[in-house]
């Protein structure tokens, strides 16, 4: 039966949290890990900022 159990577990995970110098869920029920993986995509007005600020440094270094 526990084997039965453990083919047809559904993980319930809990929130990321640091642990080990990485970021963890932990399932509630068996105690497995998986480590968080996140990719950050800046933002459209992040990316007209960042070119506009290279532009500025550019034209500063040109007219230096």
């Amino acid at each position: 039966m526990f084997r039965l159990r453990q083919v047809f577990h559904k993980h319930s995970w809990s929130t990321p949290h640091f642990e080990d110098g990485r970021h963890i869920m932990r399932c509630y029920e068996c105690g497995a890990v998986r480590v968080v993986r996140a990719e950050l995509m800046p933002s459209a007005e992040i990316q007209r900022r960042q070119q506009e600020a290279k532009e500025a440094l550019r034209r500063l270094n040109e007219a230096s």
